[in-house]
């Protein structure tokens, strides 16, 4: 396989790196985890869900000037979206609100027992932007950082090697999954036993669960070998370690965390009302002044 036959090889997988010559790609692997440690701080202190779109559409533009196409973000965001919209639509028709007093914007199909209450649709949709927020986070750290370079930085931080390698073995571990998930998938086609022959519930349960315990064993595999192979190698018996290559903390990596630091204190005390800026508008009352039946 080529170099290039390879990068697009790993584009096909969501948290597999490939090379590239963007700016996220030039930065320490520290500084962008700082930047991803900071973005999942502060959504949880946010509450306007006009900010969570904002955040969202932020990150979908890193991506992007990441080298990671929208056709593929799209692709690699497919199943959690999904997931999140019924999870959405599971949490607004049956929310577990006990306080009847809620507010209820309006009743679905007219019928005064299918209530669809104000808090049930925020916390769905707060949930869907965190989760979709932190999914395409890990994606841009996971698809411009080399694990290689991130067991490096983590090793300057006194980090002890054992560890740090550890932690790199199982991140490299959830594309591999990916992969054999796929292998596994091709040669039960290859069987005629694919996606397209299931019609019944017996044969679906049949086909997920062979799949699901071909790749736990094949995982298992693959892991009792990993773990012979650092055996073999005497891994751990010494505790200090050479390395064949240094990642270095450059001027653009201190002036990117300094950046993100002011962002997100600036943030802070826009939350909190210390800066006199004026404050966003509720998603609510503006969907009130488009569609004036909400609330009534």
């Amino acid at each position: 396989m080529t170099k290039r036959n390879k990068i697009l090889d790993n584009k096909s997988y969501t948290f597999a790196y490939y090379p590239g010559n963007s700016f996220f790609h030039k930065l320490n692997p520290l500084s962008k985890f700082f930047f991803i440690l900071m973005l999942t701080i502060t959504i949880f202190f946010i509450k306007s869900l006009i900010f969570f779109s904002i955040f969202t559409l932020s990150l979908i533009i890193i991506a992007l000037l990441s080298g990671i196409s929208l056709k593929d973000l799209a692709r690699k965001l497919r199943f959690m979206i999904i997931v999140m919209i019924v999870s959405v639509l599971l949490n607004i028709f049956f929310n577990a609100i006990p306080q009847e007093e809620a507010e209820v914007l309006f009743y679905l199909f007219g019928l005064e027992f299918l209530p669809i209450r104000r808090l049930a649709v925020y916390y769905a949709l707060k949930a869907f932007f965190i989760v979709i927020t932190l999914f395409t986070s890990s994606i841009v750290f996971t698809n411009t950082t080399s694990m290689k370079d991130f067991v490096y930085s983590l090793i300057k931080l006194k980090i002890p090697y054992k560890y740090c390698f550890n932690f790199m073995v199982g991140l490299r571990y959830i594309p591999l999954i990916e992969k054999e998930a796929k292998t596994i998938a091709l040669a039960q086609k290859a069987r005629g036993f694919g996606r397209e022959r299931v019609k019944t519930v017996k044969k679906a349960y049949n086909l997920i669960f062979e799949r699901l315990i071909s790749i736990l064993v094949s995982i298992l595999r693959k892991g009792y070998i990993t773990s012979i192979s650092m055996e073999n190698r005497c891994f751990g018996i010494s505790k200090e370690r050479t390395y064949l290559t240094e990642v270095k903390f450059k001027k653009k990596d201190w002036a990117f965390i300094m950046f993100c630091l002011i962002i997100f204190i600036l943030i802070f005390f826009y939350i909190y009302g210390i800066l006199p800026l004026p404050q966003v508008p509720s998603l609510l009352s503006i969907f009130k002044q488009i569609f004036p039946f909400l609330g009534q």
